[in-house]
């Protein structure tokens, strides 16, 4: 076990112990309930009836415990070691001192749920981890969750994974069935391998209680590189490979002169090697296009007219996520696009020899994915809706009614909610929260622009409210500042949430705009909403806390003298701690009134939503993070924030990490070759930030190359720009395979190339340029003597870690595409 997750459990158990005495009772790592296949970080994900490993000190018996094929049993050893998951035991696989695996009884609930070590009459404290619906998780050879899995023997591949449900006949937690009947899964199963269709069952162990034997039938061409993915519904578990672990296979296929000029690239999401190329967009409403296969090494052009609703799109063809099929509309398009673009449907799928044409019912508007695979379509009819196109067989069967432009589908349309609260109290601040049995929380002032007073409340779908309270006497919603609208006028729309619409973009106080500038909580176990406030006098900030029950008072939690949110952002975000039950806020020492970049925080405030109390958590060493847009995230209960300082244009030399897990806070400093860093990106499958990082003495962004922060271990380390090359600019990372790629950029000889980093080792391929190609990627623009500077050309280019495939247009020393570079990362 790492430092740190020692020092942890070492103040954890001495908190609780006797100076002196050795701690005797089980201490469970906050972060170490984890599903046993995945290894997903905490806050873990596992199935009812799947495997949990937990760790912590003083668990299991020294001498280990091992089960014995058949029952597992509930309690071991004297005095008795039992596990219970919300209060349920929970059958035991193995225990040491340091780990238990247990089952998770298939009678749990799905939601929030605690693990319990107990040894006789003593308890740990509990740990958190989340119980999901029915999700495979696989398990893989290195037992990380992740890389090769199974064995094939080149007709089927055998997997072991868990939570995929109940079965026929029903067997018991902790037992294995019955020696003259097989357990066979209940729901359909299947499985996709280099992104094809395969056949796949599933049927429960006879000699591994609570494991599934999956077999998945290979496609004739499968390859070692190929990725397995298996499904339940639209759930899809780890993804692992068939083999070749830490292999890399480079391909190329030039593209003809007719092709050289492309303007859109549209990629297959499972199927490595399979994607469209378009040119620009004809007088004839038609995009110029080209299939390029990798499986028949071919280069295709497409025949007839694509066609999009979009004018101005880079090409009509559209690829969705989870989808081996890339499809669009058989043009040209209608003169009134609102009529529909048109009535047929060109599909391309790599089980498909040849394109093939589907005709819709009616003429559609746009594309979009659907559950299995399948092609989702929207028509042009009154009122709209939606069919679901088979990408094989081209059958069509219809889907659920469409959502309006830009909405969420279903719901309420909250840009359009009107509420009174009553005194004048009209205007919503916050968006409003589904609380159930048809009744929304709401956050009201009588004055977006100037508050005076304020209403919490709750209303029914049309907004008439149904309950209301005043704020407490001397504390107002904490608003964020406006932020200035910029040329043009008006802010971005807001997404759609889950059973809400998208809100509008617009400028001005008020409106659909107002809805997001109040930080609110709203907690389901507790039943609670919380909000920030500040008192009119702007000296002091709070959590307040309403009840949705009748006759409650408000609970007013101050921050503290001297302690203000940093209320600098058009938004102020509230991040939530799902393993503690905690509310984080970024916090400074001023009450900030206006847009700041950088909006400068220097503590945290935790809001325990049990306890109902709040916790100053200071930076070390008086240092200050920016809040200012996404400059603070979370990421796996960790919230993390880059050092403010406007100085550096963009850049940092500190990450700083609030651990609202353990409530402490702690800095990360760079490697000493390093001076500073820029774009930091999560990845939360290892906890790590991804940074370009410059050299000391140098201005250019990844110069030295990519710094990682791993954030659970606190720990910085360098992957360098290997030499003949100036600087690395990230692209993708692969969690199956936990390899980086990035792209590094030569001055002599001038161009670029792709670069494969391994996360684990830090070791490094350079993949070589295809003859004739100079640059992996677009090429720079060459400033023209006398004309205006030219926009760099848009990326042809596709990563997805789903096939473990990257697709890049390589060009040529005239600038002019050449052809399409395919990666297989393993």
């Amino acid at each position: 076990m790492v430092m740190a997750k020692l020092r942890a459990l070492l103040i954890l158990s001495l908190a609780g112990g006797v100076f002196g005495q050795a701690p005797t009772a089980p201490v469970l790592n906050p972060r170490g309930a984890v599903n046993a296949f995945t290894v997903q970080p905490a806050p873990s994900s596992v199935s009812a009836g799947g495997i949990l490993t937990i760790t912590g000190i003083n668990l299991g018996p020294a001498a280990g415990f091992t089960a014995e094929a058949g029952t597992l049993p509930t309690s071991i050893g004297d005095p008795a070691l039992e596990v219970r998951i919300n209060n349920r035991p929970s059958p035991i696989y193995a225990a040491t001192p340091g780990s238990i695996t247990v089952q998770v009884p298939l009678e749990t609930a799905n939601g929030a749920a605690q693990v319990v070590v107990r040894r006789g009459t003593q308890a740990s404290q509990p740990a958190r981890f989340n119980v999901v619906g029915a999700v495979p998780s696989v398990r893989t050879a290195n037992g990380n969750g992740y890389g090769t899995a199974g064995e094939s023997d080149g007709a089927v591949t055998k997997l072991r994974a868990t939570g995929l449900g109940l079965t026929d006949p029903r067997v018991a937690t902790g037992e294995l069935p019955a020696a003259d009947q097989a357990a066979l899964l209940r729901a359909p199963i299947r499985a996709t391998v280099g992104g094809l269709p395969a056949e796949a069952t599933a049927q429960l162990s006879a000699t591994n209680v609570g494991e599934f034997e999956v077999a998945v039938a290979l496609p004739a061409d499968s390859l070692p590189t190929d990725v397995v993915a298996v499904y339940l519904g639209n759930a899809v578990g780890n993804r692992v490979t068939l083999g070749a672990a830490n292999s890399l296979v480079s391909e190329y296929l030039p593209l003809p002169a007719n092709a050289r000029d492309p303007r859109g690239l549209a990629a297959s999401d499972l199927r490595p090697g399979y994607l469209t190329l378009s040119g620009a967009r004809g007088e004839d409403g038609c995009w110029p296009s080209w299939l390029v296969d990798f499986s028949r090494r071919a280069v295709q052009g497409l025949g007839g007219c694509a066609a999009s609703a979009n004018r101005n799109a880079a090409t009509p063809f559209q690829a969705n996520n989870e989808a081996a099929a890339v499809a669009a509309f058989v043009g040209p398009a209608a003169a009134d696009i609102a009529q529909g673009v048109s009535d047929k449907l060109t599909i391309l799928h790599p089980a498909n020899a040849e394109p093939m044409t589907v005709t819709l019912p009616a003429a559609g508007l746009a594309l979009a994915g659907a559950q299995g695979g399948n092609v989702g379509v929207l028509l042009a009819t009154t009122p709209p809706r939606n069919v679901v196109v088979n990408p094989i067989t081209g059958e069509i069967t219809e889907g659920a009614a469409g959502a309006g432009p830009g909405g969420g589908g279903g719901g309420i349309n909250i840009s359009n909610l009107a509420v009174d609260l009553g005194d004048g109290v009209k205007e919503l601040v916050a968006v409003p929260v589904n609380v159930g049995q048809g009744a929304l929380a709401v956050l009201a002032v009588d004055s977006a622009a100037a508050p005076t007073k304020a209403k919490f409340g709750l209303v029914g779908a049309n907004g008439q409210a149904t309950s209301t309270q005043d704020f407490p006497s001397g504390w107002l919603p904490l608003l964020a500042p406006v932020q200035a609208a910029g040329p043009g006028g008006g802010l971005p729309g807001i997404p759609g949430l889950p059973g809400l619409p998208g809100i509008p973009g617009g400028g001005g106080i008020g409106g659909a705009f107002a809805l997001i500038r109040g930080a609110t909580f709203f907690d389901g176990q507790t039943r609670l909403f919380w909000t920030l406030a500040r008192n009119p006098q702007n000296t002091a900030d709070a959590f307040i806390a309403f009840s949705l029950a009748p006759n409650t008072a408000p609970v007013v939690l101050p921050l503290g003298d001297g302690i203000f949110v940093a209320s600098c952002t058009a938004q102020t975000r509230l991040f939530t701690i799902d393993l503690t039950r905690r509310i984080a806020v970024s916090t400074g020492t001023v009450a900030e009134k206006e847009v700041k970049n950088p909006c400068a925080a220097s503590s945290f405030a935790l809001l325990d939503l049990t306890a109902r109390q709040l916790t100053t958590i200071n930076l070390p060493g008086q240092g200050q993070f920016s809040v200012s847009g996404n400059s603070a995230n979370e990421m796996n209960d960790y919230v993390y924030g880059t050092n403010a300082d406007p100085a550096r244009q963009g850049r940092s030399d500190t990450i700083y990490v609030l651990d609202g897990v353990g409530g402490s806070a702690f800095r990360l400093d760079l490697p000493p070759e390093i001076s500073t860093f820029a774009n930091p990106t999560p990845y939360p499958e290892m906890s790590l930030l991804v940074a370009q990082a410059t050299a000391q003495n140098s201005n250019v962004n990844g110069g030295a190359g990519l710094v990682l922060f791993d954030i659970e271990n606190q720990q910085a380390r360098l992957l360098p720009t290997p030499a003949g090359f100036s600087a690395v600019q990230l692209l993708s990372i692969f969690p199956t395979t936990r390899k980086l790629l990035a792209r590094g950029t030569r001055v002599e000889p001038v161009g670029s190339q792709l670069l494969v980093y391994d996360m684990i080792t830090g070791d490094l391929q350079v993949v070589a340029n295809p003859p004739g190609v100079v640059w992996a990627g677009p090429a720079p623009v060459v400033p023209t003597p006398g004309q205006p500077p030219q926009q760099q050309a848009q990326p042809l280019q596709h990563f997805s870690p789903r096939s473990n495939a990257v697709h890049v247009v390589g060009y040529g020393a005239d600038r002019r595409a050449a052809g399409v570079m395919l990666l297989r990362i393993n």
